[in-house]
């Protein structure tokens, strides 16, 4: 079983959160994203600093279905034909290819609301870790984290 090791760092109130670090392949978007794993959220989505990076145009992505997340409405935006390429522990490559990944996009876009939003990682949810069949081990104390795929 591949393990991929995962950073601890302080965030939401200076408390320790598993990070995860791949590599992202889609048509249009080629980049390293460093996302947050949280079991609490049912999505696995980009953040829209990320998507910002890329220069896609938000505005035009400005559809899908609406969450919320951390006070602020967003589009899920959909993008399609993912691959996520992780390092395992021992530094082979790891390739996870996924049908679609979402986008955070604002609901409303201008410099306050981004400027707002910068904050909000990227995030890996439950629904990866499900249909991945991947078992996070994280103990905050150690300072111990990775994923783990069957």
């Amino acid at each position: 079983m591949p393990r991929i090791r995962c950073s601890i760092r302080r965030f939401t109130r200076g408390r320790p959160f598993p990070f995860v670090t791949f590599f992202l392949r889609t048509p249009r978007i080629s980049k390293v994203v460093d996302a947050l794993i949280d079991t609490g959220s049912p999505f696995t989505v980009l953040s829209t600093n990320d998507i910002m990076s890329t220069r896609m145009p938000l505005k035009k992505m400005q559809k899908g279905e609406t969450v919320s997340l951390a006070g602020f409405h967003f589009f899920n935006y959909p993008i399609l034909n993912v691959t996520m390429l992780f390092r395992t522990e021992n530094g082979e490559p790891c390739t996870v290819k996924l049908p679609k990944i979402g986008a955070l996009i604002p609901t409303k876009i201008n410099a306050k609301t981004l400027d707002n939003v910068k904050h909000i990682p990227s995030i890996i949810g439950n629904d990866f870790l499900e249909e991945q069949n991947t078992a996070l081990y994280f103990n905050p104390s150690a300072r111990i984290a990775y994923l783990e795929f069957e």
